[in-house]
């Protein structure tokens, strides 16, 4: 199975004033418009069969960002994606039985999550995931804690200058 994890777009700053619930916190205009064009870098790299998104407005209006662009109309919400439980996404992935599936999430989520992906524990490997930024990870056998291997970690303006191309 192959998992493409996504960072979600750029999003407006935390602000307890105007966003009291975090989770509200929406992906601002410039940020929708950069990941419209991310998207359309990693439609020529990778369609998944299904989308996974947090459950946050941001990881959410990615998701659907991504979908139109790769017209991938099947997005499912993932609480292990806004919790950062590696081992729950995991689980969740061996239920799906799919090929190819993308996830929008968080950092240091992601990060910890490519970590136990490709090395078994949350903290082997450090990574730069910015917002609108992919990885591909290929798990040969059952999604496992050490059972995948990088495919490759693309950020946004590389996938951006990809849609240019």
């Amino acid at each position: 199975m192959q998992l493409c994890l996504v960072r979600h777009a750029i999003a407006g700053d935390r602000d307890p004033d105007r966003y009291p619930d975090d989770g509200l916190r929406p992906v601002t205009a410039d940020g929708a418009e950069k990941m419209r064009v991310a998207a359309a870098g990693l439609k020529t790299l990778f369609v998944p069969d299904l989308i996974l998104s947090s459950p946050l407005l941001r990881a959410r209006q990615t998701a659907d960002i991504i979908g139109r662009a790769l017209k991938v109309s099947d997005i499912r919400s993932c609480d292990a994606l806004a919790s950062g439980d590696g081992r729950a996404l995991l689980e969740d992935l061996a239920h799906l039985g799919l090929k190819r599936v993308l996830a929008v999430g968080h950092q240091p989520h992601l990060t910890n999550m490519l970590s136990l992906f490709l090395a078994g524990t949350e903290e082997a490997v450090v990574s730069e995931i910015k917002k609108g930024a992919a990885a591909l990870v290929t798990f040969d056998d059952a999604p496992q804690p050490h059972g995948a291997r990088l495919e490759w970690l693309i950020q946004p303006g590389t996938l951006r200058s990809l849609a240019k191309a």
